[in-house]
Parts: C-alpha cells; structure tokens; sequence
C-alpha cells in the first residue's frame, strides 16, 4: 500500500495548531494526518480542538483519525476511520 510514500514525524515548539501549519508550509506536505481525542461539549470550548484549528487553517488536505481506549489495557492510540 504504502510504496513511494514519504512521511516524516516532526517535534517542534509552540502552539500546536500554528506550528504544524507553517512547517506544512515550509516543508510543502501533501498531506496532514492527526490523531484526535473527541472531545465534545464543555472539555471542546475549555481545551479547544487543535485538529480543527489545522483543518481551517491548512493549505493541504487533512485527516483526522480518532484516538480510542483499549477496554483491555486502558492504552489510548490511533485508529483510521
């Protein structure tokens, strides 16, 4: 699936949301990916939504997938959906 893909992950400092924009920019992506932890009502307006704040912000197309909890182990990840 996944032959002449070119991906990177990239740490940085500063505001998620502003910082993952301009180094899309920079490095001129295709494609952002982000995980999302889903958070709705009350925690949403408190801790925002970096995911949404990329999405509007974005030059390139954005996927997001969601974060979920394992029953098993209690270990939050990523899942595409």
């Amino acid at each position: 699936y996944f032959d002449g893909l070119d991906a990177q992950a990239i740490v940085g400092l500063g505001q998620p949301a502003q910082r993952i924009v301009q180094t899309a920019r920079e490095i001129g992506v295709d494609l952002i990916v982000l995980s999302s932890h889903g958070r709705t009502g009350l925690a949403r307006q408190v801790f925002g939504s970096v995911a949404e704040e990329v999405m509007r912000a974005a030059a390139c197309p954005v996927t997001v997938v969601k974060s979920f909890q394992s029953p098993d182990d209690g270990v939050r990840s990523s899942q595409a959906v």
